[in-house]
């Protein structure tokens, strides 16, 4: 479970989440990170004030349109998802390496049929 790890850092499971979202996908504008979580982008504004607070994400402006918000990783957020990362990691290769081939096999073409389903285009 990360909940001891999130507390160590002082964030929430949320948090952890919007924090991975960049991690994988780089700088996103608050609109974007709120579409990939199907979140409401108010909150989603709240959290990543709260991140940056804690020194793990940048908010930016853009110039064009000061409308618009730019959210990306500092080092301390890369830092901690590197962490969490490595705790799940650890925590799950033992169980896919128990796993079969076929078994291997079906569950990542389970994983890419939900991904295509659950992916907003």
């Amino acid at each position: 479970e990360l909940r001891p790890y999130c507390y160590k850092h002082k964030i929430t499971y949320l948090q952890y989440q919007i924090l991975a979202v960049l991690f994988e996908d780089g700088a996103l504008t608050i609109g974007d990170l709120s579409e990939k979580m199907s979140m409401d982008t108010g909150n989603m504004s709240a959290q990543c004030k709260r991140l940056e607070q804690k020194g793990y994400t940048l908010r930016m402006r853009k110039k064009f349109d000061e409308r618009v918000v730019d959210v990306s990783l500092t080092r301390s957020g890369r830092l901690v998802i590197a962490e969490l990362n490595d705790v799940l990691n650890k925590r799950y290769k033992t169980k896919w390496n128990n796993l079969s081939e076929e078994e291997k096999e079906k569950l990542v073409d389970s994983y890419e049929i939900m991904k295509k389903l659950f992916t907003k285009k």
